[in-house]
């Protein structure tokens, strides 16, 4: 991390390549950058107004940060040469790498052997801007806003929302803006640890197409938490076509839209809906605070938005809360008679008046906004839109009420924000004004709503899981090579009973023994084809259930075989006879997926036939924390004492099953899991998809053994 601070933070910058390089430079003299400045090119004598030196091995010392912009090959070897002489770190902006298939993998494991030791940014990537020094390592001419601090960390894996972010926003405070492309080298992860190192950061923004390494970007996030630093991000696509764009893109791989979820909840990473609400979102957490409490207090000048403001908080889950009745009275007394009271509030008072209330007596107005505010809110904002004077004052009418806000903020003691129902209602000079003295000046009634709601989800994030334990590793095992290869339903059990998961009694045996061992196992009985080549048993004619006597079950096997073979092609060798399960109250789902990046995850979810239509269901990352399958049942609406904690039981001998085999195991599905009247959990069926099978023991069948029971 000291030498990630030397590359974020540098104090000379060298630029290797042509006539893009005037680029950056032109953008960090205009932001008053007063390191020294070095450029790179053999062919050349200068390049804006600097004098160039012929290799990288005559500067006169080694640049604390490096801009690459040279072809693929040319650029591994310009990477090799910088670390060789010690510079603080590089940026790759060209393309040409891992994103292109496997030739560009093979120039990227170059690319990165030849950095060594050296943080490297990229390859593919625009660079990163340091708006705290002017410094920038970019690969365009961008508007630099100088920062002082506080200021949010935007870090992204596109270079387009970037641009767009920095070039367009206004009254946008960000510190460190780096497009990490690739993430060859150096990670998000590794940009999460380095910028919380600056005191000066409030909250990071992320943009995510994907994620290459879960556990590290998890343990960074958990970092920034524990430093109080809120992490919120916006994720890319989540299906097969954003898929493909990402690969395409930056070489990361898309997480499904559950696992996302799942890495949200254990990280504590706050999403958001949109770039604009992001950049809202960072304003709001960077000028001002998270919220304590989901009560919101609104004002503004319009009855109507306030109908629109209403409906969008309950949507959002924030509460407005009507004034107390000595509230109500408080207010009354202040204010004309036509004025009506509640929350949202519609200011509805004069300009200026000769006596009584009106917007030009500043502390008054504050004075009411306050004790409106302490009565019904955790925040407060104001709505307003303001027009434009092009010469005239007509905005100045507006300036008063605005001037409230100061007093109200210094007396409130809790989050004030003004805010545009459009995105240009405020004039930049306001937004700038107004943040000056810690209030935030947001933009768009939509996005800046949503920031109000993620801010209550960031405060009691930090309220609850700051100084939480910190999280275990995830169970990433290895890259499983091969075909994955599925285990029959017995040998299934089998592996699954040892973990003390609950199944039926049940016995495998060859059709010539199939009577006896129904009349071991006592009717009603189910009776299914063991399998390793059939994963749908029921649709392929492999299940039947509620046999009542011995000559039935023998007719439904030679029914059943004969149905399989048509279906499948299969030939049945054995059958799974197996007691019904008495008093049937709900059908669940307890599964085991698994993703290159976030490792092995537990699913569980409403279960039986319909399981794909129906699609209910929640994940929970490996390995399962305190509070983790609470959380999971209550969003499953899985009611009863006795019949979560049956389904805890269940879920664990899963999860530790999962663990034991993380190196092999491909997925795993327990479905259904039959929730009884009596409040157990029996595992009706069961399927493990495994990678190296051939060592895991199977379940004895009749032929061997005379029984096998659960």
């Amino acid at each position: 991390m000291a030498d990630l601070a030397r590359l974020l933070n540098p104090k000379s910058v060298c630029f290797v390549g042509g006539g893009q390089m005037e680029g950056p430079i032109l953008a960090s003299r205009r932001a008053g950058y007063e390191g020294q400045i070095y450029v790179v090119n053999p062919k050349r004598s200068e390049i804006a107004g600097i004098a160039c030196f012929q290799s990288i091995a005559d500067l006169p010392e080694a640049p604390d940060a490096a801009m690459v912009g040279l072809s693929p090959a040319r650029s591994v070897e310009a990477v090799a040469a910088l670390s060789k002489c010690g510079a603080g770190g590089a940026v790759v902006i060209v393309s040409g790498f891992a994103e292109t298939g496997e030739a560009g993998h093979d120039l990227q494991k170059r690319l990165i052997d030849g950095a060594g030791e050296m943080p490297l940014l990229g390859p593919n990537c625009m660079g990163f801007i340091n708006q705290f020094s002017g410094a920038a390592i970019w690969a365009d001419d961008t508007p630099i806003a100088r920062q002082d601090g506080p200021a949010a960390a935007l870090i992204s894996q596109s270079g387009a929302l970037m641009i767009g972010m920095l070039g367009v926003e206004q009254a946008f405070p960000v510190g460190y803006a780096a497009s990490i492309g690739n993430q060859a080298k150096t990670t998000i992860g590794d940009l999460i640890h380095g910028v919380i190192m600056d005191e000066r950061i409030r909250v990071i923004g992320l943009y995510l197409e994907g994620i290459n390494d879960g556990a590290v970007l998890g343990e960074a996030c958990q970092a920034a938490l524990s430093k109080g630093v809120p992490v919120i991000a916006l994720k890319g696509g989540d299906g097969e076509a954003a898929e493909k764009v990402a690969l395409s893109h930056t070489a990361s791989m898309v997480v499904e839209r559950d696992l996302w979820t799942a890495f949200k909840r254990r990280f504590g990473v706050v999403e958001v809906s949109s770039p604009k609400a992001l950049v809202e979102t960072l304003k709001l957490l960077t000028v001002g605070e998270a919220a304590k409490g989901n009560r919101l207090s609104l004002a503004s000048y319009s009855g109507g938005f306030n109908g629109l403001a209403a409906n969008r908080a309950a949507s959002l889950g924030l509460a407005l809360p009507a004034p107390s009745t000595d509230c109500h009275n408080r207010m009354e007394a202040v204010l004309p008679a036509d004025v009506a009271i509640g929350n949202p509030f519609d200011l509805n008072i004069p300009f200026s008046a000769r006596e009584g209330l009106s917007l030009e007596r500043t502390e008054p107005v504050a004075d009411l906004l306050c004790d409106f505010a302490n009565d019904t809110g955790d925040q407060f904002v104001f709505f307003i839109d303001i027009p434009r004077g092009e010469g005239t004052e007509v905005d100045q009418v507006w300036a008063p009420s605005m001037d409230a806000l100061i007093p109200l903020k210094e007396k409130y003691g809790k989050p004030v924000t003004v805010a545009g129902i459009l995105p240009d209602g405020l004039p930049i000079e306001l937004r700038e004004r107004m943040q000056a003295h810690g209030i935030p000046a947001l933009s768009g009634y939509s996005e800046t709503m949503e920031a109000f709601s993620l801010s209550v989800e960031v405060g009691r994030i930090l309220d609850t899981d700051r100084e939480a334990p910190r999280t275990p590793s995830l169970l990433l095992g290895s890259s499983l090579d091969g075909v994955p290869s599925m285990l029959d339903e017995a040998q299934s059990k089998s592996l699954l009973s040892r973990y003390g998961l609950v199944m039926p009694e049940r016995a495998v045996t060859a059709r010539a023994n199939l009577g006896d061992a129904g009349d071991r196992v006592g009717y009603p009985v189910a009776l299914k084809v063991v399998s390793d080549e059939i994963a749908h048993k029921a649709k392929a004619g492999g299940v039947r259930l509620n046999i009542a006597s011995r000559q039935e079950l023998e007719t439904a096997a030679d029914d059943m075989a004969r149905i399989v073979k048509d279906r499948s092609g299969v030939s049945v060798e054995s059958f799974l006879v197996e007691a019904m399960v008495e008093y049937p109250a709900s059908e669940m789902i307890i599964g085991i997926k698994r993703h290159p990046a976030l490792g092995l995850a537990l699913v569980v979810g409403r279960g039986g036939v319909s399981v794909e239509e129906e699609a209910r269901f929640q994940t929970i990352l490996l390995p399962l924390m305190n509070g983790d399958l609470e959380k999971v049942f209550d969003g499953l609406g899985l009611q009863g004492e006795r019949a979560r904690a049956a389904m805890a039981i269940a879920c664990g001998s899963v999860a530790r099953f999962a663990e034991d085999n993380q190196q092999s195991l491909h997925s795993l599905d327990v479905n259904p899991v039959i929730v009884t009247e009596e409040g157990e959990a029996i595992a009706a069926d069961a399927l493990i998809v495994m990678a190296d099978p051939q060592n895991v023991p199977r379940e004895e069948s009749q032929e061997n053994k005379e029984w096998s029971y659960g």
